[in-house]
């Protein structure tokens, strides 16, 4: 066959180039979560200090913190910062307190000002821990075994001391909420593959831990304070390195988090969390926008080339190839988070995010812009 320079075949060109872009992403990096990870054996496991800054949680607090006091762990405290809450979280937190001598809570003042953020009260917590190893878990997660801490303290060995873990949404019923289980379960994916390949850019609050060595070693989350949030992504894409990182990734060393219940909260939750992949270093930025976007371009130029180019069935063929790989290398990875339900429909819930993501990028744009207006003015 030969290949002519001419416009449909620079469009061939193009397509089979994003393919391939494609094809490094999922065969170099995300291919590394489909095999089991290796015990690790600790004849003594460190004392660990559970951090976890909770601002009118008092039902959640109520339901999840049993869950973290039930954990198989030796020697660990639990320290909770109650973020000026209104409701009734401190009696509730009082009431642990009571039974429990491993359990302290700290207070954030109320100075009848909102520019606290997150940072403030996790650095409170951090300041209040008296282990070098630190676990964070937010207030409306539960770990989804008792082996959870386990798991996440065992891989501190050796110079690794940060490790990243996974927090899938819990399934609930709604259209909604299997976009946010598939939201969270892919970007999942990502930052644990790149991670294990010795690029970690990012991690969740959700299920994170680090050593007060780290912490101190970046001056915690001063070079990003005046973000409002990032305690978790921008911390680790600021301390995490290809010798200090791990992975930790099993059924047993997951949290599982409550997801928003309204279309509304979930897409100005996305819109806060979008705001910090600015401050990432450049070539994670890059790393991460090829593969939207040559993915992007492939669905773009598909329906160009079925009408005009006479391979048209090879780039079917490989569009199909495509989802087929993704199928596969997805089973694992969402069987382990509880998202069995979404491997079929992955390919179209990943052309959903597709057109979600560029409207919520745009429109906080849109919104730096107009406060920089009104700050000229």
């Amino acid at each position: 066959m030969k290949l002519e320079l001419n416009t449909e075949n620079l469009l061939f060109i193009i397509y089979l180039g994003a393919f391939l872009l494609q094809l490094l992403y999922f065969l170099v990096f995300f291919i590394r979560l489909i095999f089991k990870q290796k015990p690790v054996v600790i004849e003594k496991l460190k004392p660990v200090s559970i951090v976890i800054a909770a601002r009118n949680e008092e039902q959640n607090l109520i339901k999840f913190l049993p869950k973290i006091f039930e954990q198989d762990y030796p020697e660990f405290e639990i320290i909770i910062v109650n973020d000026r809450s209104w409701d009734k979280s401190i009696d509730i937190l009082q009431a642990f307190a009571i039974k429990h001598n491993n359990f302290h809570i700290v207070e954030v003042p109320d100075l009848e000002k909102d520019g606290f953020a997150k940072k403030f009260a996790l650095t409170l917590g951090i300041k209040a821990a008296k282990h070098e190893l630190l676990v964070f878990i937010d207030a409306d997660c539960y770990p989804n075994s008792k082996n959870w801490l386990k798991e996440m303290a065992s891989r501190h060995t050796g110079s690794k001391n940060l490790i990243l873990g996974a927090s899938p949404y819990a399934r609930e019923k709604g259209v909604l909420n299997k976009i946010i289980r598939y939201d969270a379960g892919q970007i999942a994916i990502q930052y644990l593959s790149l991670a294990k390949t010795g690029i970690p850019y990012m991690g969740v609050g959700r299920n994170l831990s680090y050593t007060q060595e780290l912490y101190d070693s970046v001056r915690g989350f001063k070079s990003h304070y005046y973000i409002p949030s990032g305690d978790d992504d921008l911390f680790v894409n600021e301390a995490g390195t290809k010798t200090n990182t791990a992975v930790v990734f099993s059924k047993e060393a997951i949290t599982v988090s409550i997801p928003k219940k309204n279309f509304t909260d979930w897409w100005y939750q996305k819109k806060r969390h979008l705001t910090t992949g600015k401050h990432y270093k450049t070539y994670h930025k890059i790393l991460l926008t090829l593969y939207p976007v040559s993915l992007v371009i492939m669905y773009i130029l598909l329906p160009i080339l079925l009408v005009m180019h006479n391979w048209w069935y090879i780039a079917l063929g490989i569009v199909g190839f495509r989802v087929l790989l993704q199928m596969i290398i997805f089973i694992r990875p969402f069987r382990i988070m509880g998202n069995r339900d979404l491997i079929l429909l992955a390919p179209f819930f990943e052309v959903v995010m597709l057109i979600i993501n560029p409207i919520l990028l745009f429109s906080n744009k849109k919104k730096k812009k107009r406060r920089h207006g009104f700050k000229r003015r």
